[in-house]
């Protein structure tokens, strides 16, 4: 993390900048990928079924998995937009209210996408695209084997298996949020004294080695 508080500020201006522009593009891109792949490939027109047909997009892929492409390409390019942002205008720049308020705005952001938005487009796809309700089993666990479950009929249905990724997203989101806010807090610490420097170069003796000029 110290690396960060090492930057120039044309660094922070420059980096940020570009993946502010590239989270942009992607969420663009992503957005449209989302809104044309969940239009139906065929429709049935007089007993028959035909090609779907859409508008000048129509060549564009669709189906469920062309739309959760499209979920993963927007995430990425929210937390592309989201640290770009922070780069510009938050790292490297005195702590005013005005940077404070800024800096706790993109939290709640960040927030928001990581714990009410990303779990309530998952539990929507695993409800309707992927159909992942208690009617329907998961093939090979319906029933578990008994000698697993003590002899007991068990049958593990999708729902379960929805839920369970819900839980096991949330618990990780946690522990790398509280993982990140520990570390975020070397970012302006320094460079620690393991850390080796361009210019500082020990000889096999201890000592500090110093290009001289010829």
């Amino acid at each position: 993390m110290y690396r960060l508080g090492e930057l120039t500020p044309s660094q922070r201006t420059t980096y940020g900048s570009a993946m502010l522009a590239l989270g942009f593009v992607a969420m663009v891109v992503a957005v449209i990928v989302v809104h044309w792949a969940h239009f139906p490939v065929e429709e049935l027109v007089d007993g028959q079924f035909v090609p779907y047909e859409v508008d000048f997009l129509n060549w564009m892929p669709r189906g469920i998995w062309w739309k959760a492409l499209g979920y993963v390409i927007a995430f990425g390019a929210s937390q592309l937009m989201i640290v770009g942002a922070a780069f510009v205008f938050v790292l490297g720049r005195k702590m005013t209210w005005a940077v404070a308020s800024f800096a706790a705005f993109l939290a709640w952001i960040e927030m928001v996408v990581i714990f009410g938005i990303v779990p309530s487009e998952w539990l929507n796809f695993s409800q309707t695209d992927l159909d992942w309700s208690s009617q329907r089993f998961v093939p090979g666990l319906d029933p578990v084997p008994s000698f697993l479950v003590l002899g007991n009929d068990i049958s593990v249905s999708w729902a379960v298996i929805k839920d369970s990724i819900s839980m096991g997203y949330n618990l990780a989101m946690l522990v790398l949020g509280g993982l990140f806010a520990y570390k975020i807090q070397d970012v302006y610490s320094g460079r620690p004294d393991t850390a080796a420097t361009p210019d500082e170069v020990t000889s096999p003796y201890g000592r500090t080695l110093v290009k001289g000029d010829r």
